[in-house]
């Protein structure tokens, strides 16, 4: 693998780590009781919102730039890394229990992550293609 592309997939998580713990918090900003048209009129007008929109853009723009050095089926995977930090910083900030199930799912998460890790990040096919 190379450094960009270790990169790149280190920000993928990163930023959908962001984005998750961001969308929370501005759920958590929208008024109570609210019906469907309201709360999408709150949201519209929240710029925690905003801020969510331009962390998922910027995760879409490095998801494309991962795609050009990564198969799908490599890469894909190694985003479910941001299962895990997302369940860790929900603890830390929203006392989210991480029980016994949760944390099998973790280590599980972390085994698959680590198997597919291990392989090529392109297939020969890919690799011969732009060499």
């Amino acid at each position: 693998m190379t450094r960009r592309l270790a990169l790149g997939l280190a920000l993928v998580v990163s930023l959908d780590t962001a984005g998750q713990l961001l969308w929370k918090e501005a759920v958590n900003r929208l008024p109570e009781g609210s019906d469907g048209w309201q709360l999408l009129q709150a949201a519209l007008t929240q710029p925690w919102f905003a801020l969510v929109g331009a962390i998922f853009l910027l995760q879409l723009i490095n998801w494309l730039q991962v795609l050009q050095g990564a198969d799908l089926s490599f890469a894909l995977p190694i985003t479910s890394l941001s299962y895990v930090t997302v369940a860790f910083c929900s603890h830390q900030l929203y006392a989210e229990p991480i029980g016994l199930y949760k944390s099998l799912g973790i280590v599980f998460v972390l085994i698959g992550v680590g198997l597919i890790g291990s392989g090529t990040p392109q297939s020969a096919l890919q690799q011969k293609s732009t060499a």
